[in-house]
């Protein structure tokens, strides 16, 4: 198959998980007052944006194989760690798990996102971002997910996770600032750091609001799109 034509593949497989996200929200549970979408169309759409990083990777010209590999593992380990969390995958301490996996996911998306900020020349506009985003990070940690009553651990896990997620969104965000094409890829890491910050809320300090689940999923599921989209393509 040529590749423009996996790439336009990857995304009507892109399509289809925005569509299986608001078919979710059309014909869900609406007595359910965190998730409305299923879990079933919640994992699909996962599985869809992975496979449609994959597509990608196929599809990717030979100079930017890397970058998309890296993108397509990233998102794997972002569907694994869907799995994890809703206990599809049944592990004990499936939080921890689950974040790693995330966390492994992020490291694969840091390297894409490094090697394109190397091939624009714009690699020394990183330190600035990184600084930038730790702070907001920290912030975020402190205010949506520090808890003295959970174990020293998981507090010191949260963290470093948050700080991992933020430097993503701000290298994502310096690749933009140098070359506006990368803007979807900024959205994307703000939007997964956001999406985390609800979920790390609801995790750690109780946080609570209607349909708080369907919040941390559009918003996580819109999130990998735009990233695996910006770094595969």
């Amino acid at each position: 198959m040529q590749l423009f034509q996996l790439r336009n593949l990857a995304h009507v497989l892109l399509a289809l998980a925005a569509l299986a996200m608001l078919v979710g929200l059309a014909v869900g549970n609406r007595g359910d007052a965190r998730n409305r979408i299923p879990l079933p169309l919640r994992m699909l759409s996962s599985l869809l944006v992975w496979v449609a990083a994959l597509l990608m990777w196929r599809g990717a010209t030979p100079d930017m194989q890397r970058q998309a590999a890296l993108a397509a593992a990233g998102m794997g380990c972002g569907f694994l760690g869907d799995l994890i969390m809703a206990r599809v995958v049944p592990l004990p301490e499936h939080v921890m798990f689950g974040m790693g996996a995330f966390g492994i996911g992020h490291g694969c998306y840091i390297g894409a996102t490094v090697e394109h900020l190397v091939r624009q020349g714009a690699l020394r506009k990183a330190p600035a971002a990184l600084l930038a985003s730790w702070i907001a990070g920290g912030l975020g940690w402190f205010v949506a997910a520090r808890n003295p009553s959970k174990p020293d651990i998981l507090n010191k896990a949260a963290l470093a996770y948050a700080l991992l997620l933020a430097s993503m969104s701000g290298l994502g965000a310096a690749l933009a600032a140098h070359d506006r094409r990368y803007l979807s890829l900024a959205l994307g890491g703000a939007l997964f750091f956001l999406s985390d910050l609800i979920l790390a809320g609801e995790l750690f300090r109780d946080l609570f609001f209607p349909h708080i689940g369907d919040t941390i999923w559009l918003t996580y599921l819109t999130s990998q799109g735009l990233i695996v989209e910006a770094l595969g393509a």
